[in-house]
């Protein structure tokens, strides 16, 4: 278990996406939704998972 906390990005437009991508570089666990999946989906080359859900993405974070 990490001592970093977990963070959600609910939405990967161009300000949520950014983010989500800082949030990677800054070595965090970044887990992206938004409701158009094929835009959350080229973070995941940055590290963040994707989530189908809403609910799914905030399951257990630190942060939303």
């Amino acid at each position: 278990m990490s001592d970093k906390p977990i963070v959600s990005v609910l939405g990967t437009g161009i300000m949520g996406a950014a983010m989500a991508r800082n949030l990677c570089r800054a070595g965090l666990e970044v887990r992206a939704w938004n409701r158009t999946r094929n835009k959350a989906e080229p973070l995941a080359a940055d590290g963040a998972r994707i989530a189908d859900t809403p609910a799914e993405a905030v399951e257990g974070a630190d942060v939303v």
